[in-house]
């Protein structure tokens, strides 16, 4: 299917995946398998250029912040390529809500930006905005600030209505802090808080999916806390994402 056509099956596109965080890789991967025709997974920018190379897609969305070739630069790499996927439609997906930055990343070339987390409905919406660009979108609700660790009805909603999928992001999202919360403790010890503030993006989205939407808060906020004071110590930020985290990792052990 080419850019810009306007009559199309949201069953038959090919949708490419390109995020350097497995659990987003699965919970995108699985939710919008189940409503277009064909989901392919990358988890960097080289392993999205292959992809390109020797197949054709529709829409590729795109993780703006991954380690060696972040998304902007895959993106550029993809629409030098002499195959159709130079063509498809390039949908930038992060964490980052800054007004400023989706303006720098329409100019740079995407054909729309959203934030995560994301809902499929919401997403597969996106999508179909892309292909009729007079289509009415439905304005998404601010959700209410959160108040419960897991909040079950949001990840249900996230994924669907899929419970089997929407509890086994949250499985891997135990999984995770299980394995690396004492990685994050060590790089805050040793002030590598540029890399710290890469590990809390990632579990920003993932924690999004998972419902986990106090653990998103808290990751935001701490993440925002190193990145803009890069030579003071995050102090009662960290304790308190601490607090939060190891909450969040108790209550998914008992789901």
């Amino acid at each position: 299917m080419s850019k810009g056509t306007s009559r199309y099956s949201i069953e038959s596109l090919s949708v490419l995946v390109v995020d350097d965080h497995r659990i987003n890789r699965e919970f995108l991967g699985t939710g919008l398998g189940r409503v277009v025709g064909q989901v392919a997974l990358a988890e960097d920018g080289p392993g999205a250029i292959g992809l390109c190379e020797q197949e054709d897609f529709d829409v590729i969305l795109m993780d703006l912040h991954m380690p060696g070739m972040d998304g902007l630069a895959t993106a550029n790499r993809i629409r030098d390529l002499d195959r159709r996927s130079a063509h498809a439609q390039m949908v930038a997906l992060t964490a980052d809500a800054r007004p400023e930055e989706r303006l720098r990343l329409l100019e740079a070339g995407f054909d729309d930006y959203l934030n995560k987390p994301i809902n499929i409905p919401d997403l597969v919406e996106a999508i179909e905005a892309l292909f009729n660009p007079g289509a009415a979108r439905s304005p998404r609700e601010q959700p209410a600030a959160p108040t419960q660790l897991i909040d079950r009805s949001r990840a249900l909603a996230a994924a669907n209505g899929d419970t089997e999928l929407a509890a086994r992001l949250q499985d891997m999202l135990s999984r995770e802090l299980d394995e690396k919360l004492p990685q994050l403790d060590r790089m805050i010890a040793a002030r590598e808080y540029r890399e710290a503030a890469e590990l809390l993006h990632q579990w920003a989205g993932a924690g999004g999916y998972a419902g986990a939407t106090r653990m998103t808060q808290a990751c935001r906020m701490l993440r925002q806390r190193l990145l803009s004071g890069l030579d003071s110590s995050p102090g009662t930020s960290y304790l308190n994402f601490l607090r939060i985290a190891h909450a969040t990792r108790q209550t998914l052990r008992h789901i």
